[in-house]
Parts: structure tokens; sequence; C-alpha cells
């Protein structure tokens, strides 16, 4: 084994080790217990098994939403997370087991990615292990454990390591692998898809720019094929969404994308779990608000971009200019601080002197830095080496991201501070961005970048002799990620509909599962179970979670969209007794031949009622099994036409792709 290969071998062991203790209780249960709560992370446990056992003809049409089509691109697909969980469902059929492994792994692959970049960028195993930390066990993706989607970002880094050995080397297989990294980062989340590929296209360009090969054709060439492949390998994914849009699935409204943007004090709030952060860093408790990445990476990535290698210094014989350069140094500096103040809400009131407004205050900032440049040869060619680097590259990226993640409006504690953004160009202007509904996930580039960053300030302490430094900066970077005890299978029962009875507290599988799952098992396989009470959504994605032991089609469904006849369906079911005609027309549109009524889900007398509204329309009861009743719906239609699903509604316009 080659150095190179035992050292990551290594600090993947170190990861791993690290993430099952900062998980912890997560690894005395991987076969049970959920990180998070019985949300976001049943459904993905639900998507990563339809994915383990339908690829192929017919895995668009998920389980759910019956008789819908399409129903899995409602929302994030899993294919790359569902492959990965394959031999574990396989050997276990249990989806909780492939879920926690591939959650797992988000860590450790992450952390390794981000040391064979930090590695290669510096030259250091030190930094490069450094920057794995960080970008392993930032505090943001702490508090974004129940989105394993928002997890799955261990690609990014090793995207952009293939790039680099690539126009280092020449060498053809590292820019494959870096095709195939991004083809898989495509995959696994659709907001990277649409947040990362800008960032892999910029650091090509300046990959090109910086190395003077543009003028090289075999190099421009092989790279155009390897975009046009990834290009071409994505688009395929892309077409159910598209096919939806073309149904009806309108854009994300700029209101909905403004509430799950990131205000400007979201940087400086932390998951309230943390131990170190989460009683102090509490600027801004709203949606999509805890995005802080950590003191110590930003230290150290301040540290990486202020402590570069300059040119040397050029004596000046005329005092009057360098007097010049320091008054010019200092109101440059000044207008830029005043950009920083006003992004966090503050107002500059002198007398004679009053700035209130942020783009100008940018374009005052911007000017007068271009002027300086004109008007300096050294700064010049300070700042071209500067932005050759790549140290100015990362940079970049992480300003950019940041950027991005406010939305197309800049807010600071809720108050609007800018009223236009750069993600509002891409929400006018790119294909994508108005599908989907959270720039505030930019928040995980902007991890990417302080990571690499850090490295870089890791390499200049260890290059100063401060390898002490760099030690303990790796355990601060430990401490500030400890959330021990990590929240394990919440159950919130605060549910949007009145009159349900709490859900338990568990969920179940193999044996343990309730037994009316195993008996759904043995229904024809034509079978559409509707499952009620229906509707609501913690409800429904544990009927998607149980439906894994028996992959019947169910009327039932959750995800980031939803047709609109689902929505009827469910109004009308809340109108059962005032209006049980126009309640069982939907049911009959819905192409059920089943009905499970969980008796005991419903508070009181409710759920013995609607067992007992659907015998008067003719349901026969099939099985009973405690407060779970099962019951055969009427042939409502005539011979033949109850195994031919009915035609899709329109699809709702408050609905969309992820």
């Amino acid at each position: 084994m080659t150095l190179a290969r035992r050292d990551a071998f290594l600090v993947t062991l170190v990861y791993l080790g690290l993430t099952l203790v900062l998980t912890w209780p997560l690894a005395a249960g991987l076969a049970r217990d959920i990180p998070g709560d019985f949300g976001d992370p049943l459904f993905s446990a639900w998507a990563m098994a339809w994915a383990a056992t339908h690829l192929g003809p017919g895995w668009w049409h998920a389980n759910i939403f019956a008789p819908h089509p399409l129903a899995l691109a409602y929302s994030e697909h899993f294919l790359p997370q569902g492959l990965q969980a394959w031999p574990f469902f396989a050997a276990t059929h249990n989806p909780i087991v492939g879920y926690n492994v591939v959650f797992v792994s988000t860590f450790v692959a992450s952390g390794l990615g981000a040391f064979l970049l930090g590695r290669e960028l510096t030259g250091s195993r030190a930094a490069g292990f450094v920057a794995g930390l960080a970008f392993a066990f930032s505090p943001f993706r702490i508090a974004s454990m129940p989105h394993l989607q928002v997890l799955s970002s261990a690609w990014m880094p090793l995207v952009l390591y293939g790039l680099r050995r690539y126009f280092v080397s020449g060498r053809t297989w590292p820019l494959a692998g870096a095709a195939a990294a991004w083809l898989l980062q495509n995959l696994s989340c659709g907001y990277y898809l649409l947040f990362f590929s800008p960032v892999v296209v910029l650091y090509i360009v300046w990959e090109l720019t910086a190395r003077k090969l543009w003028t090289n054709r075999l190099v421009v060439a092989r790279v155009a094929i390897a975009c046009a492949a990834v290009a071409a390998a994505t688009v395929p994914f892309l077409v159910p969404y598209l096919e939806l849009r073309r149904l009806g699935f309108n854009p994300r409204s700029l209101a909905e994308t403004k509430k799950f943007s990131a205000d400007v004090y979201a940087f400086l709030t932390a998951d309230p779990n943390l131990w170190l952060w989460g009683p102090v860093a509490t600027s801004w408790q709203e949606a999509e608000g805890v995005l802080f990445p950590g003191l110590t990476i930003v230290v150290l990535a301040a540290i990486g971009v202020a402590l570069g290698d300059a040119p040397a210094r050029t004596a000046s014989r005329e005092l009057g200019r360098r007097a010049l350069r320091s008054a010019s140094m200092l109101f440059i500096t000044l207008c830029w601080l005043a950009v920083v103040g006003l992004l966090l809400g503050w107002s500059i009131r002198l007398p004679g002197l009053r700035v209130t407004e942020l783009w100008r205050t940018v374009i005052v900032a911007a000017v007068a830095t271009a002027a300086w440049l004109a008007a300096s040869p050294r700064a010049r060619a300070a700042t071209r080496a500067w932005l050759a680097s790549p140290r100015g590259i990362f940079t970049a990226m992480t300003i950019f991201a940041a950027i991005m993640a406010l939305g197309p409006e800049i807010h600071a504690k809720g108050r609007t501070i800018a009223e236009t953004s750069l993600y509002a160009f891409f929400y006018q202007y790119v294909p994508g961005y108005d599908g989907v509904r959270v720039p505030a996930r930019f928040a995980m580039i902007v991890t990417l970048g302080l990571s690499m960053l850090a490295a870089f300030g890791a390499a200049r302490l260890e290059r100063y002799g401060r390898r002490v430094l760099v030690a303990l900066a790796c355990l601060f970077i430990v401490a500030e990620a400890v959330a021990v005890p990590i929240p394990i299978n919440e159950n919130s029962t605060k549910y949007a509909q009145s009159g349900l009875a709490p859900l338990p507290a568990r969920v179940e599988t193999g044996a343990a599962a309730p037994p009316v799952y195993r008996f759904m098992a043995g229904l024809p396989d034509d079978s559409v179970i509707i499952e009620l009470p229906l509707g609501e959504p913690a409800f429904d994605i544990r009927y998607m979670f149980y439906s894994t032991g028996h992959w019947k089609r169910l009327v039932n469904g959750y995800s980031g969209g939803a047709p609109l006849a689902y929505e009827f369906l469910t109004e009308a079911l809340k109108d059962v007794g005032s209006r049980p005609e126009r309640a069982w027309e939907a049911v009959v549109a819905s192409s059920a031949t089943h009905a499970v009524v969980h008796e005991g889900s419903f508070e009181g007398e409710r759920g013995r009622l609607f067992s007992d509204w659907l015998r008067t329309h003719g349901a026969t009861d099939v099985a009973v099994f405690g407060t779970d009743r099962v019951l055969a719906l009427p042939m409502s239609r005539k011979t033949g036409d109850r195994d031919r699903p009915a035609a899709p509604a329109p699809l709702s316009a408050a609905r969309y792709w992820f």
C-alpha cells in the first residue's frame, strides 16, 4: 500500500470513529433507530428502499399517490443512496439499516473527499486532515441531520479533486473520476445539481485561465467532452420533472423562496443541540436559520486567506506616495467594513455622512478598489497572484455561495437590507432555480469553501512551526460539533388535523411491524390501498415506510408535491359526517380496492364511524388486527375497470419538484 493510500485509509478510520461518537447513540441502534425525527428520514428510507427494489421500468411510478404517474418525481429520487443501501436492504429487508449506513457514510465520505482535496491543494497531510474535519463535522452538517439529501455532499470535494489532479498531471483517469463524481453529486441531491454545477464550471474556467490552457485544444476538448458526458447522463433524470412541470407543476413563487432563504444572522446561529454553541449562537432561530459554520473553521480560513505568499516589497523613496497608498487602503477598508455593517443591519449616521443603502455602498467600495488597482502596479501584481492561487478561487466560491444562500432578497433579522440579490438573477434566467425553494442550502458549498481555506490556514501554521496550534484546531473543530446525544426517534404529535390520536413512539420492522402490513403483503398484486386517517403527513409517511414490506400501491402519499386530486380527497374525507356522498365519490375516484381504517388512530369513536361509513357504501370486512380493520371496497365501476387506473387529475399548482 502506497503512503498516500495508507493515509487515506487511516483518516477514513478516524472519521468513521468520530462519526460514531458524534452521532451517538445511533451506533447502538443501527437496525431500529432513526436519527432526527419520523419525518423526512422515514421518507428517505422509503425512497431508498424503492430504488433498491424497483430500479428498471416503472421505477419513476412509485407506489404512492395512486393512480397518478411519476410519483417518485414529486421529490428527490435518492437513486445513488438507494444503490448504496441495496446490499443491506437485500440482506436484512430492513429499510432502517440501509438508511443508517448511508447516513453514517455521508460524514465519513465527506471527510475523506475533503482530506484528499485539501492535501492535494496544500501538499500537507495535516492540512488535509483539518479540511476533512471541517467539511465532515461542521456545525451546519450537524444541524442538517434530518435531511439525508443535504448531507449527501461527499461528491463535491471529489469532483474538484479529480479536476485538480487532471490539470496537474494531464492524465485522463482523474478527469473521468471527476465526471463520475459530478454525475453522482447531481443525482444525489437536486439542490446540488443546481447549486454546485455553477461552482464546478467556475473552477474549470479558473484552472484553464490560471494555467493559460485556453489555447491547448486537447485539454479544452477533453474537459468539454467530460462536461458534455455529465450533462448527457444527467438529462434523462430531469425528464420526469420536466414532464410534471408540463402537466401543471408551477414554479416556486418568489414569496416562498424568500421564506426559505437564509437571513444574514443565520450564519451566526447554531443548532440548539450543540453543546458549545447551541446556548450561545441564537441570533436567528427561524426556518433555515441555522447555518453557523463553526468559529475554528472560520478563524483558520481567515488565516488561510490573509497570510498567503505576498510579492516582495519594493522600497519607495517618496514618502508622499506611501502616505497616499495608506490613505487609499484605509478608505477602501472602511468602505468594505461599511458593506459588512449594512449586511448586519446596521446603518452609519455621522455629521455630514449617512450610509444606509447596501448596493450603493458596494458600488462605491468596488470603484475605489478598482481605482486603487489601476493606480498601483504592485497592487495589481499581488491581486493577480492571489486570484491565480487556489486560495483565490475558494474564496470566490465561498463568497458566491454565501450570497446565493441569502436568496432573492437580503434580510438581517427579518428586516429587508436589499430588495434584490444575485439569486434573483438565477431564479429568473437559469432553468430549474424556480423549481426549488431553499436557497439556504447553498450553505453546504460555503462549508466546502471554508474547509479548503481552513486547510490553507493549517498549512500556513504548519510552515511557521505551529503544529501544536494545528492539533488544537482539530480538537476545537470536533468540540464545536458535539451534540451528543443526538436526537433519535423524535415523534411530534402536533397534527394539522384535529381528532387524531398520537402515533406510537417507534417504528418497527420485520416481525415486529404491525401485523396488518404483513396481511397486506398477501393481497393481490393489483390491489390499491387507502389508509385512514389520510392527508396528515406524519401518518402518510408511516404508511409509506411500512409499505416497504408489501409494496402494494397506496392512495396515500407524502412528498415535496402532490396531485391536486389528493388534496381534494384529503378535504373530502374531513366532511364524512356532513357530506358523506362527496367523500365516497372521492374514494371511488382514487381507484382504491381496499381500505385500512386505523380506528385507534382516531380519538373517540371517529375510527369506528369511518368503518361504518365504508360499510354503508358496500365495503366488506376482510381482516381485523387489534384496532386496524381491513375492508374490501365494492366494484363501483363496470367489470374490468377496477384494474385500470383512473385518468390522473390535473396536478396541483401549489406543489413542486424537490
